[in-house]
């Protein structure tokens, strides 16, 4: 569903929101995902992993990732930010030419890496160059195909190599109602079975949580009414004994971490435990945050972060207090 066109300033307002939140969790010397346009000299790779806008906001996922690619021997560039935005943000917002023209860029941009595979992370992206731009029908007109991660590291299963973990139940949070997103799951359940140790229970999803959560599925669905069916699965997966409550995307991961605060479980996104089976290890700093809700405390620490990235330190402030609401 399409919503009429945001006023002046919409976008670089959304875009800066993140690219702050990027900013207060990462220094720019540390950063090894590519955020600005590749020149067109720029080194081929196996693999472009592309990592979308929003995950920015939990740079740890980014980390993890990487760290596995790395394990693994991939030979591979990650890509993100507004430069690599797929466009979905202009086009369901009746910027539908500018939703296309922003995808094709994005596109362009791959092909300069000269992959023979483009693994994406984000669903929206996923959902928006495969419904939307059809590039995998397109895919004869491309020199490279798509994939998620999650179906990426099953089909590389062989060059994991788990360690035996405590021993643990896990259940998944996941999404249905498209193909796609079905296979996505999948592959996740599949790589939480494999680590040793960890019993996977699937306790279902619910179709009203649509493609992944996001605010304006809340928003469509009505809050306390979104409350009830996410905490009914939190507390049907408690009642089946697990000790994790393992998300999907990295949107579910932002909006349930805070369950943490309620209920005795661990909210972990199904990539930390992966990670941490290959002996991966990165702090969900968002996680961290928004069960703080201290904006002093959190202010303290992501100031040097902040500004070594430039960033206002009173900007940072509101920022932090919106992202990260005082509980």
């Amino acid at each position: 569903m399409t919503q009429e066109k945001p006023g002046p300033g919409f976008y670089r307002n959304y875009f800066r929101e993140i690219d702050v939140v990027h900013g207060l969790l990462t220094k720019p010397k540390d950063r090894d995902w590519l955020l600005s346009t590749p020149p067109d000299d720029v080194k081929q790779t196996d693999v472009v992993l592309y990592l979308g806008c929003n995950v920015l906001r939990t740079t740890h996922m980014i980390r993890t990732v990487q760290d596995i690619f790395k394990l693994m021997g991939v030979n591979f560039a990650s890509v993100g930010g507004k430069t690599y935005c797929c466009g979905i943000q202009h086009f369901q917002r009746g910027d539908e030419d500018s939703g296309r023209a922003v995808a094709a860029t994005t596109a362009a941009n791959f092909q300069k890496f000269n992959p023979e595979q483009v693994v994406m992370w984000c669903p929206s992206c996923i959902y928006f160059y495969d419904d939307i731009m059809d590039m995998r029908g397109a895919q004869k007109e491309k020199s490279f195909d798509f994939n998620h991660v999650a179906e990426f590291l099953v089909d590389n299963l062989d060059k994991l190599d788990f360690q035996p973990q405590p021993e643990t139940t896990v259940a998944l949070h996941y999404h249905t109602g498209r193909a796609q997103g079905d296979a996505e799951a999948e592959a996740a359940k599949i790589l939480l079975s494999k680590l040793p140790g960890v019993n996977v229970i699937d306790v279902g999803t619910d179709a009203r949580f649509g493609r992944h959560c996001t605010p304006a599925v809340r928003e469509r669905m009505g809050a306390d009414e979104w409350e009830t069916m996410a905490t009914g699965f939190v507390e049907k997966a408690i009642d089946q004994g697990v000790d994790t409550f393992a998300t999907l995307y990295h949107g579910c991961q932002r909006h349930m971490c805070r369950y943490e605060a309620d209920y005795p479980v661990k909210v972990e996104h199904y990539l930390t435990v992966v990670g941490r089976a290959l002996g991966i290890e990165h702090e969900d700093l968002h996680k961290k945050h928004v069960l703080s809700g201290d904006v002093d405390a959190i202010m303290e620490e992501t100031s040097p972060c902040a500004i070594a990235n430039g960033i206002p330190l009173e900007e940072a402030r509101q920022v932090i207090q919106k992202v990260y609401p005082a509980r």
